[in-house]
């Protein structure tokens, strides 16, 4: 079947034929014959390009965009007429975010722009693959992304209804094309005065994918316009919205999709092009996998017990478990169940002791040697199983069992010290009286934890047909949803408690999840009768993130149970040719490495069958399609998934053969299985048949997969994989939980991931889902084979949870446990300043103007809206007649700046000044007024609470702060109880109770997070800001002021006026606090009114002012200490919050920031406001120095899931506002000028919401 993609990207065709001759298997290198037919690329550079091509998408997964945009550079440059170089060169910069290219030069009235900026040079990219290829699609979108985020979205709406028009299917593409739309007049969005028009293309969009949650949140808002007057429907779509949001915030997070403009989550058509998957038909023999002769294990078996025999299984009881065995095999899994690093086995039904037939199992001990402990580990004596699911359900780190057979089964918990707990009654697991073949543990929900999906066969009352040629009847499917819950902490946060097995760094779990289980019902109903169930599988068969299953039931077509998230599903018939009508087991492996999951089935009679995956579509559109892959494989009960050849193509392994004495595997050619003999020594004695086995690493010093066999009467035979000379990479996966802005959420095993491993001559797709088709489910690690190849270049990985992962060059012949991280990153604006050569950090600000910052469970702050910012002349110079500074959203976070106005403070020889300025969260407000002084004076000694001597520390302003108190490592911004000792001594004593003297603290605090203040109040700990308080005579400290405030964030000067307060022959001030604070500097200003009346200040607007795209600017520590400042000159990778709403459009903002008037300019994630200021200040006289005072007016609002309102910009803040967040049925004033106001500014949509 032709792949579609090549029909919508032309370009994509030629780079297939690089691949096809570069195949994983033979020698990357390659004759310059061979490839000189690639239009575009000199055939003597394509290794070069290749080499780049991989290195750069490795960097763009990693955020690393400016790397990437290196590498692409660099292919530009080898083969400058190849048009997927331009485009991917284009996304790097298009994630660049706007960046300069050049350093900046100064920019005022006759002073040029800079010479291009990233989207300048991405947009002439972009424009230049469209003049030799005007339908291409990925170009037009791009472009249409760009143009849309520097607000010019009527030319951004063109570009994407040219996408949509050559593929009418993407999502994406119609969610941009309908925010994007206008309206009649073309002058404005349709959303704004003609919101029906949106209504055809985001339906659309989510008949394509039904989790698109922008879409979901923008149909919804026009759902409630009156123009459309759809309120039912907006309040399905609002409920829906929250349930699938990312960033909701209550556990577990959303499982919907985003359209956020950030890598990975733009669409298809933003994402790197290429290579296409295709491999070669066919590919040299790789040389045979070897193995040791199969000898049998080393079994210390309890005294009175003998291996089991088909004897024991011909009558009675039994005799169901013994047709189940002839069909499916017997169950063998494998995982470490006691932790002690070596995979342990665990055989259904193998051993006879005194209570009869019962299932072994067998602890490693290395050097083949096993010993048989299920009794003396709890497993019950007296039962005999079919099957065996074998996964941490509780995510305690210990593998736990459910036991399948003639009911009830038994669900039982790895306690951890070398028990068994029987939690089948207390749970109601127990798959209801039936005939179960097995169980397989899957993430259904995408919630993080484990799932159980019960194969039922029949019930118990047709045990005597089950399996036989007449059948039985079938009976209801089960479903067990896992409730369990982390146990909560006295130290978090609902969001932030994890189970031991999948904790995070930001989680502090003591054990695994309380143990609760419900029962799904219908939630999956083959059909509307019952049917008698053999296998399922799971896989994400249509491509949309979420596992489906595959479920085989004995004389009918295959069914898929589609998952539609949110605990449902739908069903229908897989087309395939050739369903055997008694499957025997299910896997799932990649068969043709096209990064799609297929389908093999094991039958004891007759040929095993095996189908490629071509389904198309997805959502409304979807079709599922498969087509067969040859396999000449028979008699085969149960398998395996293993590269045995080590080749880069997924091989087969029989676990089980029907009268086969010897073991097999089927080879993948790369379009058909051939079966063959393994090339070991047949074990010796007797021949029996092959009745189970498995395939992992027991043996040996490499973690190579050996191959365990168990025959009737006999011990497991073992043969040592001692491969063939080709190499391989062992991964084991180990998922995560974790809270925004790494939000993760993978089940402890990472089941349901995919694994990609590429690089030139390599591309080898991994589907962690049902390796193994027959009545077992192990846990242990895989390994994927690499040909020749020496390296891998990129290990992509994407997890259930659609965390994005990848990790660079790592060597081949290693095991390696791939554990999820989650790179992306989520702070008040952050002010520079041009010094006179480069923007230097000053500092953040405004973070007094928090919106909906919760400081103890239902109490919140109230913002502090203006802030008064003191810049030395070291801070600003000014350039081309002007001042220049430039604002930026470093990070999750939003703010409405109002007004800016700077004073330039000119003084008089030895005067110094300082605008009263500090946080005081209890009310006592700063001035604002300029402070001025001739006199400092510091204290004769200070010390900390402790009594070590600081005084050096705070003598000056210097970044070397007083840190000699222990943090709460649990809460960030927390601490014990510290402070400062200022012991003054009699320096003080001359001044009297009128006498004006100014406490002038500088250093900086670490703000604790919403969620963090959450955490603590529920652990009965508060956060005490600082107090100030004076030693009496007796030695005893009376409190002088309850609130002198502190800095509020970044390093920044306080100030305190503590007139009449400091009187007397001798003074010792101590201030304590329980925040995380540092302070730097401590002095006492004697205030001098005279000199106040002196210094020159002149207020100057705001001249020029510019909001456009930055991104994450780089933190540093530019002398080794805290904190951490920003570094203008760097942009780092980091996608950046989604909030819902509208932003300031980019452009000319001068009229916003020129008046305290409730017009805000709103500075989204990654935004930058460049602002100049005319140098009107007259001249300095001689002698004289100057300073400035920046006044700020605004507030911000940060992404925090506990920061109320953190998902949306709206509602916007004014003066006089109520406490927020606000009460039921409070609106915002409005009139005509304010709707103009945000008909004519606040119109960009808001990370791709």
């Amino acid at each position: 079947m032709r792949n579609p993609l090549l029909d919508r990207v032309p370009f994509l065709a030629p780079l297939l034929v690089v691949l096809i001759l570069s195949g994983c298997g033979r020698s990357p290198k390659q004759d310059a014959e061979e490839v000189s037919q690639i239009p575009g690329i000199p055939a003597e550079v394509i290794e070069d390009v290749l080499e780049a091509h991989y290195a750069g998408l490795g960097h763009m997964e990693r955020y690393e965009y400016a790397e990437a945009a290196s590498r692409f550079r660099e292919i530009r440059r080898l083969a400058p007429d190849w048009q997927p170089a331009k485009i991917n060169l284009a996304i790097a910069l298009l994630n660049q975010t706007g960046e300069a290219i050049a350093d900046e030069e100064p920019t005022s009235e006759g002073d040029g722009e800079p010479e291009l900026s990233r989207f300048d040079e991405a947009i002439l990219l972009l424009d230049e693959v469209l003049a030799n290829d005007p339908g291409n699609l990925h170009a037009h979108y791009c472009k249409g992304i760009i143009l849309e985020q520097v607000g010019r979205w009527q030319e951004a709406h063109e570009e994407f209804s040219a996408v949509v028009e050559g593929d009418p299917n993407d999502a994406h593409a119609l969610y941009w094309y309908a925010v994007t739309m206008p309206d009649a007049s073309g002058t404005e969005r349709a959303a704004l005065f003609e919101p029906q028009k949106l209504v055809e293309p985001l339906e659309k969009a989510l008949a394509i994918n039904p989790y698109l949650v922008p879409a979901i949140y923008n149909l919804s808002r026009v759902y409630v316009r009156p123009e459309v007057g759809r309120r039912d429907d907006w309040e399905r779509l609002n409920d829906r919205k929250n349930r699938l949001d990312p960033q909701r915030g209550e556990p577990p997070p959303g499982i919907g999709d985003t359209a956020a403009k950030v890598y990975g989550e733009m669409g298809h058509y933003a994402e790197i092009v290429g290579p296409p998957l295709d491999r070669e038909p066919r590919i040299p023999e790789a040389p045979a996998p070897e193995f040791s002769a199969m000898t049998p294990a080393q079994v210390e078996l309890p005294e009175g017990h003998r291996w089991v025999s088909a004897e024991d299984f011909a009558e009675g009881p039994l005799a169901v478990v013994g047709r189940a065995r002839a069909r499916f095999g017997a169950g063998v899994a494998a995982a470490d169940f006691d932790r002690d690093g070596k995979i342990d086995l665990f055989a259904t039904s193998a051993v006879v002791g005194p209570e009869g037939v019962r299932d072994a199992l067998l602890l490693n001990q290395g050097g083949g040697r096993f010993v048989e402990s299920a009794v003396a580990f709890g497993i019950p004596a007296d039962r005999a199983s079919i099957g065996v699911a074998v996964a941490d359900f509780d995510a305690d780190f210990f593998p736990d069992l459910y036991l399948a057979g003639v009911g009830p089964n038994l669900l039982l918990r790895n306690s951890g010290d070398g028990r068994f707990e029987d939690l089948t009654s207390s749970t109601n697991t127990g798959g209801g009286d039936a005939v179960t073949i097995t169980a397989r543990w899957l993430d259904l929900d995408l919630d993080g934890d484990l799932d159980l999906f019960v194969v039922n066969h029949c019930p118990v009352s047709e045990a005597d047909s089950a399996f036989s040629p007449e059948g039985a009847a079938g009976t209801a499917v089960v479903v067990y949803r896992n409730d369990g819950r982390p146990v909560p902490l006295e130290t978090g946060t609902p969001l932030s408690f994890a189970p031991l097995a999948v904790e995070g760094p930001k989680a502090n779990a003591v054990a695994g999840l309380e143990i609760a289980f419900s029962e799904w019902g219908d939630v999956i109903a083959p059909r509307g009768d019952e049917a008698p169930l053999a296998a399922v599988a799971a896989l994400d068969i249509d491509s949309d993130r979420d596992l489906d299953l595959v479920i085989a039931a004995d004389g009918q077509p295959l069914l898929v149970a589609l998952n539609d998230r949110l605990g449902q599903f739908h069903t229908e018939e897989l087309p395939a040719e050739n369903v055997p009508p008694r499957i025997a087991g299910l896997l799932v492996a990649d068969l043709d490495q096209d990064g799609r999951p297929d389908l093999v089935a094991t039958r004891s009679e007759g040929g095993v069958v095996a189908w490629r995956n071509t389904t198309e579509g997805r959502g409304a559109t979807l079709s599922l399609q498969t087509e067969p892959w040859p396999i000449d494989a028979k008699g085969w009960r149960s398998a395996s998934v293993a590269d045995l050849d080590l080749d880069g193509f997924p091989d087969l392994m029989a676990t089980s053969i029907a009268g086969s004495e010897l073991p097999s595997w089927a080879r993948n050619e790369g379009d058909r299985f051939a079966s063959r003999a393994l090339p070991t020594a047949p074990p010796e004695g007797s021949p029996a048949a092959i009745v189970g086995g498995a395939v992992v690493d027991l043996i040996g010093e490499s973690p190579l997969p050996d191959l365990v066999l168990l025959r009737d009467g006999e011990p497991p035979m073992l043969g040592e994989n001692l491969g063939n000379g080709q190499r391989w990479l062992g991964i084991d996966l180990a998922g995560r939980w974790n809270i925004y802005p790494e939000l993760m959420r993978t089940n402890p095993h990472g089941i349901g991931a995919k694994v990609s491993l590429e690089g030139e001559g390599l591309s080898v797709h991994y589907h962690h889902t049902t390796t193994e088709a027959g009545p077992a489910q192990s846990v242990a690690p895989v390994v994927l084979g690499l040909g020749d190849s020496e390296l891998v270049p990129l290990i992509r990985l994407r997890w259930p949870d659609g965390v994005m992962q990848t990790e660079l060059n790592q060597a081949a012949n290693v095991a390696i446990t791939l554990a999820e991280k989650n790179r992306k990153t989520g702070s008040c604006p952050v002010l520079f300043t041009w010094n006179g050569r480069r923007f230097v950090c000053f500092g953040d600000f405004l973070g007094g103007g928090g919106m909906g910052y919760l400081v103890a469970p239902g109490v919140y702050s109230q913002p502090d809206r203006d802030e008064m910012l003191h810049l030395t002349d070291e801070h600003l110079k000014e350039q081309g007649g002007v001042y220049r500074i430039a604002i930026t959203e470093p990070m999750d976070e939003v703010a409405y700046l109002d007004h800016l106005v700077l004073d330039v403070i000119d003084r008089p020889p030895g005067v110094e000044s300082h605008p009263d300025e500090r946080f005081s969260p209890g009310g006592n407000r700063p001035t604002g007024a300029l402070i001025a002084w001739r006199e400092a004076i510091s204290p004769e000694r200070a010390t900390d609470l402790g009594g070590a001597d600081v005084t050096e520390t705070l003598a000056s302003w210097d970044r070397a702060t007083v840190d000699t108190f222990k943090r709460h490592v649990r809460w960030v911004g927390y601490a014990e109880e510290h402070g400062i000792v200022l012991d003054f001594g009699d320096r003080l004593s001359r001044f009297g109770p009128s006498d004006s003297l100014v406490l002038c603290l500088a250093g900086w605090v670490e703000y604790p997070y919403s969620q963090t203040n959450y955490a603590a109040a529920t652990a009965g700990v508060s956060l005490q800001p600082p107090v100030l308080e004076r030693q009496r005579e007796d030695g005893s400290w009376e409190v002088i002021e309850p609130d002198p405030g502190y800095p509020a964030g970044l390093p920044r000067m306080t100030t305190l006026d503590l007139t009449g307060k400091l009187t007397g022959p001798r003074c010792v001030l101590r201030l304590r606090t329980t925040m995380e604070c540092y302070w730097d500097q401590a002095f006492i200003a004697v205030r001098d009114r005279k000199a106040e009346q002196e210094i020159r200040v002149t207020s100057v607007p705001v001249a020029r002012a510019k909001l456009g795209p930055r991104g994450y600017t780089r933190e540093v520590s530019p002398d080794g200490r805290l904190p951490l400042l920003y570094d203008y000159d760097y942009i780092d990778p980091a996608p950046l919050a989604p909030f819902a709403g509208r932003l300031t459009r980019f452009g000319d903002v001068k009229e916003l920031l020129s008046a305290d008037d409730d017009r805000h300019c709103l500075v989204g994630p990654g935004d930058e406001v460049k602002v100049e200021f005319d140098a009107e200040a007259p001249a300095l006289p001689d002698g004289w120095t100057r300073s400035f005072v920046l006044r700020t007016y605004g507030y911000c609002k940060d992404a925090d899931p506990f920061t109320a309102g953190s998902d949306s910009v709206e509602p916007l803040p004014w003066k006089g506002m109520p406490e927020y967040p606000f009460p039921d049925g409070t609106e915002r004033p409005s009139d005509p000028e304010y709707l103009e106001y945000l008909e004519t500014y606040q119109t960009r949509i808001a990370g791709g919401d």
